[in-house]
């Protein structure tokens, strides 16, 4: 566990003058604060929708992705898997590259890698779902201070088992860290799981 990460969070206002002046990240940022519930905003899928669909006319490729993923699930707009399947195709090279242009500045690049491991974790596009790929992208997102990477390894892929072993300890810690930052989700679930921390961890602690 990399105990020095810290998480990235963002001031809604700045984000919103950026993206009007034309940041198709700080439009993607805004996209996932009300896709999600980040940075302090009420989760507001047609807010979600609007900003991805302002980043996507800059032909962000994290836009274009999230714009995708409101029709695969149906936030905000109807559910539509054939519409989704085309914006993902059409994010995946521009993504690519973005993320090959953003190598020496890690605090962007987090937001393109984790949508990259969005494609392996549930085989959008032409992706073929890889669990260990998806937990190799995340888990880059995550020590970069991508707070939604951080949550998703504490709840999903480290409580889970899921293209790494199951370490429930990890799982606390990356949860823990992503709620003291103020992630209402990561508080949601560190509730729902705690009595399996209490009884695994102490347990295997005994055990030691």
């Amino acid at each position: 566990m990399d105990k020095n990460i810290i998480p990235m969070v963002f001031d809604i206002t700045q984000l919103e003058k950026s993206a009007k002046n034309g940041d198709g990240l700080s439009c993607y940022l805004l996209g996932r604060s009300y896709d999600s519930g980040e940075n302090g905003v009420e989760q507001d899928f047609n807010k979600a929708l609007f900003w991805y669909n302002r980043g996507k006319e800059f032909k962000d490729p994290r836009c274009i992705y999230g714009v995708g993923a409101c029709y695969y699930f149906g936030d905000g707009v109807k559910e539509d898997k054939a519409k989704a399947y085309e914006l993902f195709v059409q994010a995946y090279q521009p993504l690519l590259k973005l993320i090959e242009q953003e190598k020496n500045i890690p605090n962007r690049q987090a937001f393109s890698i984790f949508c990259l491991g969005a494609y392996y974790y549930f085989g959008f596009g032409d992706i073929e779902k890889n669990d260990h790929t998806a937990f190799k992208l995340i888990y880059d997102s995550a020590m970069k201070g991508h707070i939604a990477g951080i949550y998703d390894l504490g709840a999903n892929f480290y409580y889970n088992g899921v293209g790494t072993e199951k370490d429930l300890e990890k799982s606390k810690f990356y949860l823990e860290l992503a709620a003291s930052y103020g992630l209402p989700r990561a508080m949601k679930k560190l509730h729902e799981y705690k009595s399996t921390y209490d009884n695994e961890i102490n347990f295997h602690r005994k055990v030691k």
